[in-house]
């Protein structure tokens, strides 16, 4: 929208009444200015919360032509030497408008759209001969960095797993570990959560007390409501972003947030060292400690132990982690998926069924049926009720079949044999 004022008048001169008397009696009609796009905006999310609604506006790293013209379109009858400048709002700084001085000058420019602060932000673009005060202006949105992802629907999203963070859901990828971490995270600090969803949606990027995440600059074109690569990971758009976005830009073996292969579900595997690392440098924990878990582990227990084992003899373990627990410490345990299942494990060499959980009390032992209890988070299920959100679900569904079967009981053998080690963090 463009807003005249009045520096923004150009003034023609027109014989008004002819020349009866035989002077020419002259009348100034003064013409508003405008500035105008010259280049097509593109298309993004209409952020109304619908997840489908589409709108224009200015995309980062993209250059737009503008230029101050007449306002009926026409152009100016001379060449000023118009200067520039752009103000705005950051979400970053709240309350403090922020004004840059471009360095281009003339009544037409090309606008490079190259911050990552101008994201997400409603920009004043202006332009001005000699008084900055006094310009004509011109107000244009730019796209969140993930321009197809409805804003609306990430806040609402930020605000349900702040309150409940069990919400947060893997789907159908193998982004477990991200899903513990993040769980974690919020238990340490929603604010800290909050931070990095709303970063990384609105810029791309997110840096947390020195630490950056940066994600791979293919899924900012992602489109969550025409993409079959998303739709096929059944993952709420705030956990793609945070999870898929911070794996990604951990990644070293080319993991784009999507995973149509085995080759991407093995590069979104969660490795212990890297998961340590990032429980310090995201999750905020000043204390880590890893526990009988390496990269080595899932393949060295499955070689050497046997169901012959005796599962009384792992037990202990399990004694410890509920003893951490209990002293106020966050427990991510990682583990074969099959003990969920109340399965006996030892599969020499199935990495890819390592799993990332985390711990949450309640362990109850019965030495005649050989089994115990004990309540995890996982797979975005309540670990008090056992309810889960489906996608895009309002309510909790109620009626879906929880698969893990801690809570319920599972044997030892169940534990002992799928059991690789734990984290623990605390502050």
């Amino acid at each position: 929208m463009t807003t005249p004022n009045n520096a923004d008048l150009e003034c023609k001169q027109t014989d008004f009444l002819g020349a009866a008397n035989g002077k020419d009696n002259i009348k100034p009609i003064c013409m508003p200015k405008k500035i105008q796009l010259l280049t097509e905006l593109d298309k993004g999310s209409g952020n109304d919360g619908s997840g489908s609604s589409t709108s224009t506006a200015m995309l980062y790293d993209h250059r737009y032509n503008i230029e101050v013209c007449l306002f009926n379109g026409e152009k100016l009858p001379n060449n000023e030497n118009y200067k520039w400048a752009i103000e705005y709002i950051s979400p970053s700084l709240p309350g403090k408008k922020i004004r840059l001085e471009l360095k281009q000058q003339g009544a037409r420019i090309g606008l490079e759209i190259d911050d990552i602060d101008y994201c997400g932000c409603e920009l004043s673009i202006q332009a001005y001969t000699d008084a900055p005060e006094k310009f004509i202006e011109l107000k244009q949105l730019v796209h969140h960095r993930f321009y197809w992802v409805d804003k609306k629907r990430i806040d609402q999203q930020i605000q349900e797993r702040k309150s409940e963070p069990w919400r947060i859901d893997q789907g159908r990828s193998s982004l477990c570990g991200m899903a513990a971490l993040f769980y974690v995270t919020i238990k340490n600090s929603a604010d800290r959560y909050q931070k990095i969803a709303q970063d990384l949606h609105r810029m791309g990027e997110c840096t947390i007390d020195g630490f950056r995440i940066k994600p791979s600059a293919k899924m900012y074109e992602i489109d969550p409501a025409n993409h079959g690569g998303y739709k096929r990971m059944n993952m709420w758009e705030v956990d793609w972003i945070v999870l898929a976005g911070t794996r990604s830009s951990e990644s070293n073996l080319g993991y784009h947030g999507l995973e149509s292969g085995n080759w991407d579900q093995f590069a979104a595997i969660n490795w212990p060292g890297m998961m340590e690392d990032l429980v310090k440098k995201i999750g905020g924990y000043k204390q880590t400690k890893a526990v009988d878990v390496d990269l080595l582990t899932p393949l060295t227990q499955n070689a050497f132990l046997s169901n012959s084992r005796d599962p009384a003899k792992d037990l202990p373990k399990l004694d410890e982690i509920d003893k951490s627990y209990r002293e106020g410490k966050q427990v991510l345990m990682m583990i074969d998926a099959d003990m969920l299942s109340d399965t006996l494990g030892y599969k020499l060499g199935d990495i890819a069924q390592s799993h990332w959980i985390v711990y949450e009390g309640g362990m109850v032992k019965d030495s005649i049926k050989q089994s115990v209890k004990f309540k995890v988070f996982s797979w975005a299920f309540d670990p008090g009720s056992g309810v889960k959100y489906q996608i895009n679900q309002v309510l909790p569904d109620s009626k879906a079949s929880c698969p893990i079967k801690t809570s319920g009981g599972i044997l030892f053998s169940s534990f002992t044999s799928n059991h690789y080690g734990h984290i623990e963090a605390h502050n």
